[in-house]
């Protein structure tokens, strides 16, 4: 039955207690999704898990560092032993420092391929095992509409994250006789509460042809469908979710 629910799942979120982590979570749980919030912040994943439970099954809160091998396999068995399965994981955990291309450090690019694109690898082949034996799995990645365009002033960033790009399609190809399902969402201007204190959110309000930023439950929306059983048959695809900026 592909009724869009999760009754009866559980769905792991990096970067799950905020901004489109917590919109994510929020709406897999008034879905029915047990939610696993992984997170840095683990006071703030905690009150964020225990907040759910207004909308749906209260969830629950690890620590967790993606750039981590051994501390994610630590975090993956506890909810293993405190649930028994994993359907659905979400990658959301993500930073931006802000740098040009003469500001860049070596650090701070390092930094971004850490967190960016090797804690989705490290995640996924933590997570996916628990897929592979039911098969069944919905693994979604959070990308961005920077990954595919020239970004001068954020270029680690955009290319942390095309390499996710590339590693939607590698899971997806290698997942896929195994019935789990990997994509991405990439979105554009996004007003959480952090971006909507930044003057660039304003600036590009009047390049998107819909005329505002999407909102953290509008990226939600997109997410849940991927990680639903009502998405049969799409894998390895990145959905491009930017009211239309990418038109220009």
């Amino acid at each position: 039955m592909s009724d869009g629910r999760f009754d009866g799942q559980v769905a792991v979120v990096t970067g799950g207690a905020q901004g489109i982590g917590l919109a994510i979570s929020r709406l897999l749980a008034e879905r029915g999704a047990t939610v696993c919030i992984l997170d840095l912040d683990e006071e703030l994943a905690g009150k964020t898990a225990k907040g759910l439970g207004d909308v749906g099954p209260e969830g629950r809160a690890y620590f967790g560092d993606v750039t981590d091998e051994p501390g994610l396999i630590a975090a993956r068995d506890r909810i293993l032993s405190d649930f028994g399965h994993v359907e659905v994981l979400v990658n959301n955990a993500g930073v931006y420092p802000h740098a040009t291309i003469r500001e860049l450090t070596v650090e701070t690019w390092n930094t971004m391929f850490d967190v960016n694109a090797k804690g989705v690898l490290l995640t996924t082949r933590t997570f996916m095992d628990p897929m592979i034996e039911k098969k069944y799995g919905r693994i979604v990645s959070v990308v961005t509409n920077d990954a595919y365009i020239a970004k001068p002033t954020t270029p680690a960033y955009a290319a942390s994250k095309a390499a996710v790009l590339s590693l939607i399609r590698t899971f997806a190809l290698e997942l896929a006789p195994h019935q789990v399902l990997c994509n991405g969402v990439s979105p554009g201007a996004v007003a959480t509460e952090k971006t909507k204190t930044q003057k660039w959110l304003v600036e590009k309000v009047p390049l998107i042809p819909l005329r505002r930023a999407a909102t953290p439950e509008d990226m939600a929306e997109y997410v849940a469908f991927l990680s639903s059983n009502r998405n049969r048959f799409m894998t390895g695809e990145t959905i491009v979710t930017n009211g239309g900026w990418s038109m220009f």
